[in-house]
């Protein structure tokens, strides 16, 4: 693995680009404050000095997508990148016009989209989004993924059935099951709808759930999962 990083990775990061830098999908499912960031900007440089990508779209919560602008990308990013970065925002503006138009300028640089994953809630930011992955031979990651934990969420919907189109997808977290192992299903599935072996939420819920009725106007909820540590195992993934 020939790379000239621009901040020296740590021994456990290297040990995961080893492992996922060229596959088409990977879940970065590292804990708080291990530099899973740094990883994924490192592995953006490798596959567009490979050659194969061009772009990449960063989603990530309201309150760090920014983050990913102004401190991730530019200290991690391979000096020898050229690249054109932009940070979405809802509000439209000439200047702001003039940066979305670099995005789709036909060069050699990397192109970089970070949204956050509200905006996929919105019709105007899904159609931005998937006009970009459409545009370029694209890597789209999600940070803090179980964001799209919640199979009925309508950004759940959008970026799911966006990444389908992205040539390499990545999620980002170190806490993949806040609740319970249902969390998993969308956060796998945006990576390949086949990883966990169910071919609907639903059909993956009657495996690992034991359904109870509670008394929340006649709605029918779950109680117990089993098997976690088996589904955790999905982490070399």
């Amino acid at each position: 693995m020939k790379y000239k990083f621009k901040t020296k990775p740590y021994a456990h990061q290297i040990t995961a680009l080893e492992k996922s830098w060229n596959k088409k999908e990977y879940a970065y499912f590292m804990e708080m404050g291990t530099g899973k960031s740094k990883v994924l900007v490192d592995n953006m440089a490798m596959l567009y000095d490979k050659g194969k990508i061009n772009g990449a779209l960063i989603i990530a919560p309201k309150g760090v997508y920014r983050n990913w602008y102004s401190q991730e990308i530019p200290n991690h990013l391979a000096s020898h990148i050229d690249h054109k970065t932009v940070l979405w925002t809802a509000a439209t503006s000439k200047t702001k016009d003039k940066e979305y138009q670099q995005l789709f300028k036909v060069d050699y640089d990397l192109h970089i989209l970070v949204m956050n994953v509200e905006a996929f809630s919105t019709k105007k930011g899904l159609e931005f989004a998937a006009k970009f992955i459409n545009c370029h031979k694209t890597l789209m990651a999600v940070d803090e993924s179980t964001t799209i934990k919640t199979p009925s969420a309508k950004r759940t919907k959008s970026i799911c059935n966006l990444g389908k189109h992205a040539k390499y997808r990545r999620i980002l977290t170190g806490s993949p099951v806040t609740k319970s192992p249902l969390d998993l299903y969308t956060q796998c599935g945006f990576l390949d709808e086949e990883l966990l072996g169910f071919g609907s939420f639903y059909s993956y819920r009657n495996r690992y759930a034991i359904m109870v009725d509670r008394n929340f106007g006649g709605r029918r909820e779950y109680k117990y999962l089993q098997d976690i540590n088996v589904l955790m195992s999905y982490q070399r993934y």
